[in-house]
């Protein structure tokens, strides 16, 4: 397999998701980085940190500051001291976040109806099979400063 062919169909996918996400971003006037920040902690309540977000979520750190602080500013997140270390901040999500939320989800579930269409069961068990490996081949090349697969 060509790794070029990985990358183009990462992006691509990237691209189409953002282009089903347009509706939903231009109804609550927001952009593209607050409302996968928002639909990311929406999603995975344990990793509720700015930390967590770029780590997990991909997304650099000044563009994931930014858009915290305007989820913040807006009314959508609130910013709590972790109760352990007072250094770590939590992002809360607000009630009023509920719409986006809710919308945001049925498009991702429309998202991912559409990108699996055709799709059976046995092949989307050997897809997530796959890509399970290709993330454990990943994790070890990144944590090995040679490149080589440990």
């Amino acid at each position: 397999m060509n790794p070029i062919d990985l990358i183009f169909i990462s992006t691509k996918t990237m691209k189409a998701y953002e282009t089903f996400c347009q509706p939903v971003c231009k109804k609550f006037q927001l952009n593209q980085t607050s409302f996968d920040v928002l639909m990311f902690l929406a999603n995975n309540p344990k990793y509720n940190t700015a930390r967590d977000i770029c780590e997990i979520r991909g997304i650099r750190t000044g563009i994931a500051s930014v858009a915290v602080d305007f989820l913040v500013s807006n009314g959508y997140l609130l910013r709590q001291p972790d109760d352990i270390d007072r250094r770590i901040w939590r992002l809360l999500i607000t009630e009023k976040s509920a719409p986006i939320i809710q919308e945001g989800r049925a498009v991702q579930q429309e998202f991912g109806k559409r990108l699996t269409h055709g799709i059976s069961e046995e092949e989307l068990a050997a897809y997530t099979q796959i890509i399970q490996k290709f993330k454990e081949n990943i994790l070890a090349i990144t944590h090995n400063k040679k490149g080589e697969l440990l």
